[in-house]
């Protein structure tokens, strides 16, 4: 059975992604970054169940759930980007590139560099989650936590990047067992003035982060800010109503996150025919339109792949709508 509040805070959360990669370098962007990555790794801890699978059940949920989607979606953001934008590029940096470069790099599972998934850095999340979810098994006690936290800020000062985002992994198990260990344990709304307050001042404190490029600012502000940031967007979706539009969008966030670039480009490409300007220079406005364009974008081939292709997703066929949490 569905989680009306989950689905509401996973629709947020995809569409502050989808705004966030699309929004010039700003405050807003900077207070969106400061969280909504967190936010879906305490999801997904929320709904870790310990006691479902043992290791190798794990295991082979994971890779079929996250891996397999993963796999699917970077080929496909790397033939659209080969065939397509490759030739139709409106600056040309797409044919500066090597592509044995993003080929061998789909393997990698990074989201920087040229060795990064073409057209879709969004997809990093997927490989990053499977290697949070397999550790996570083995932990027992929060008082992990800080270890992890720790290390991932020890990490940052490795000159290379490690495999499958597994250096940010070691950032994100803290969401994760956040949201596992304190699932019920969200501030009351008496207090909630107060965490928010917290949020603010911890993102605007800290300088920019992006969990992506390993860049924390402020570790403490940093782990503050995110983790308060979450509890208030869990408040707000606890006091929306069940809502089918963002029940839609919040069962379908795979889809949305391995679409994600190959939906902008299409969107680009139609404004730059129409203004003969490039999208990302029209303001924060439009940004916000165009990040619900993006995800109407995306409806069909939601559709599509729930209906006929489930397997792409690690469902078998058969399975209705969008599965379960």
């Amino acid at each position: 059975m569905r989680i009306s509040w989950l689905d509401n805070l996973k629709a947020i959360g995809i569409f502050l992604v989808i705004l966030g990669h699309m929004l010039p370098d700003s405050l807003l962007q900077q207070y969106i970054y400061s969280f909504h990555v967190p936010l879906f790794f305490f999801v997904s801890g929320y709904l870790f169940d310990r006691g479902k699978y043992d290791f190798r059940q794990l295991l082979r949920k994971k890779f079929r759930t996250l891996i397999v989607p993963y796999l699917f979606f970077a080929a496909l953001s790397f033939l659209f980007w080969f065939a397509i934008v490759r030739n139709l590029s409106i600056s040309g940096r797409s044919l500066a590139v090597d592509p044995v470069k993003p080929l061998f790099g789909m393997l990698y599972g990074i989201g920087v560099g040229d060795w990064r998934v073409p057209m879709n850095v969004a997809l990093w999340f997927l490989p990053c989650l499977f290697v949070v979810e397999t550790t996570f098994y083995f932990i027992r006690s929060w008082h992990f936590l800080p270890v992890f936290a720790a290390l991932a800020y020890l990490v940052t000062f490795l000159p290379f990047r490690l495999p499958w985002s597994s250096d940010v992994a070691l950032a994100a198990i803290v969401f994760y067992g956040l949201g596992y260990f304190f699932k019920d344990k969200f501030a009351t709304r008496a207090f909630l003035p107060i965490v928010f307050a917290i949020h603010i001042v911890c993102c605007f404190y800290n300088s920019p982060v992006d969990m992506n490029n390993l860049a924390y600012g402020n570790i403490v502000y940093f782990y503050l800010s995110a983790y308060s940031g979450v509890l208030c967007y869990v408040a707000l979706s606890k006091s929306i109503k069940n809502n089918g539009i963002l029940n839609y969008i919040g069962q379908n966030t795979i889809t949305l996150i391995g679409l994600v670039g190959i939906t902008w480009f299409i969107l680009n490409g139609v404004y730059y025919l129409i203004f003969k300007a490039k999208m990302e220079h029209s303001g924060v406005m439009f940004s916000f339109v165009a990040s619900i364009l993006q995800i109407g974008l995306t409806v069909p081939a939601i559709y599509i792949i729930n209906t006929w292709f489930p397997f792409i997703l690690g469902r078998p066929k058969g399975t209705p709508g969008a599965g379960r949490h």
